[in-house]
């Protein structure tokens, strides 16, 4: 009798937390959704093609301000920071994918791509949500940029997602790893890729939609 009581109060409790559930899902829903996916910069944001000719143009520009009478500063195009960036670190990632894309919105920089789960290390390497994705699947990481020393900026990964469901924030340091060069530059945070700069650039920001970097001024 007891038993049955306790089953009954418990299938009773059950409806009135699904009718709560249900009355307040405009509050709890977007919450839980924006824990567990990541939302991309909306088309008209401005994304763009990252090429190998975008590269070429960054490195130069770059280094001309390591040079005598160089310029201050220099302001890039997303796509021309990352394919820099790309180059740099993380060319096992998009190498030869036409689709990859970037963008800088809302103070970060958003990387666009396709990859094989290989490359990430394979589906071990996100977790518990390995068993969800096929070989290869759409890529999007989005960060910060920030000076760590001259010479030395990073590329701070604070969104990771694999066919826009997150990647839990306990193996984006792995994926760093994996990307990143090694041994890895001393100073950087647990979710920064290396950005290596000429010696005299000590600084650089993201506005307006573009990057622009800094050198040492007398």
């Amino acid at each position: 009798m007891f038993g049955c009581m306790f089953r009954m109060g418990c299938a009773i409790l059950l409806l009135i937390l699904g009718a709560l559930g249900w009355q307040f899902r405009d509050k709890w829903v977007p919450k839980v959704k924006s824990m567990v996916t990541a939302e991309a910069p909306a088309t008209s944001a401005g994304w763009a093609p990252i090429t190998a000719a975008g590269g070429t143009r960054a490195k130069e520009r770059i280094a001309s301000l390591g040079r005598r009478g160089g310029p201050a500063y220099i302001t890039l195009t997303p796509t021309e920071f990352a394919s820099y960036v790309l180059g740099s670190a993380l060319s096992s990632v998009a190498a030869g994918d036409t689709s990859t894309q970037a963008v800088v919105q809302d103070g970060m920089l958003y990387i666009r791509t396709r990859i094989r789960l290989a490359d990430l290390g394979g589906k071990d390497a996100l977790g518990p949500l390995a068993r969800m994705f096929n070989d290869t699947e759409p890529l999007m990481v989005a960060g910060t940029l920030s000076a760590v020393r001259p010479g030395l900026a990073q590329f701070r990964l604070k969104e990771v997602s694999v066919r826009e469901l997150k990647v839990p924030r306990s193996a984006v340091g792995t994926l760093v790893k994996r990307w990143g060069p090694t041994p890895r530059p001393d100073s950087l945070a647990s979710d920064g890729l290396p950005v290596t700069l000429p010696n005299d650039v000590v600084d650089l920001r993201l506005a307006d939609g573009r990057i622009t970097l800094y050198k040492k001024t007398p």
